[in-house]
């Protein structure tokens, strides 16, 4: 009987927090006006100006640290009815640049998920992800490293 309230206890913690508005790390490593500066599209342009509203911080970095970021300034923003975005752009010379956000109103659009694209100028990655503070990069090591154990053990 433990063991079934155990995981109804589970089941309606995962639920509820589904249910509700997700939170997104805010915070980048872009210098935004020298960026912004070289881009002509206005599609792009009118996307990435989003990129001067989050907190500029080197503990933005893609090996993120969350206690770090949060005392160097990183916030976690409400996201309504959105996905957290991960945005890792590496130039060729090995220099990397990290846009961590929320996108928001795009929860039935845009799935989770990773694209790539390579160009002379050098390698972007956007991820994006549907759970609380998922663009931490470490949320689902974390949620499998607890879960797993509890699993062995009730089998």
């Amino acid at each position: 009987m433990p063991t079934i309230l155990l995981f109804a206890f589970i089941f309606t913690v995962i639920s509820d927090v589904k249910s509700q508005d997700i939170r997104c790390y805010a915070c980048t490593t872009i210098d935004a006006n020298a960026m912004l500066s070289e881009i002509s599209d206005p599609n792009w342009l009118r996307w990435l100006e989003n990129v001067r509203y989050v907190p500029f911080s080197q503990k933005c970095i893609d090996y993120f640290e969350v206690d770090q970021a949060l005392r160097d300034g990183v916030r976690s923003n409400e996201c309504s009815n959105g996905v957290c975005m991960k945005m890792i752009f590496q130039e060729k010379n090995g220099i990397n640049h990290v846009w961590r956000s929320c996108i928001p109103n795009a929860k039935e659009q845009i799935r989770s998920d990773c694209t790539k694209i390579t160009s002379g100028e050098g390698n972007l990655e956007v991820c994006t992800c549907d759970g609380n503070l998922c663009n931490s990069g470490t949320t689902f090591k974390i949620l499998t490293a607890l879960l797993l154990p509890l699993a062995l053990i009730l089998r």
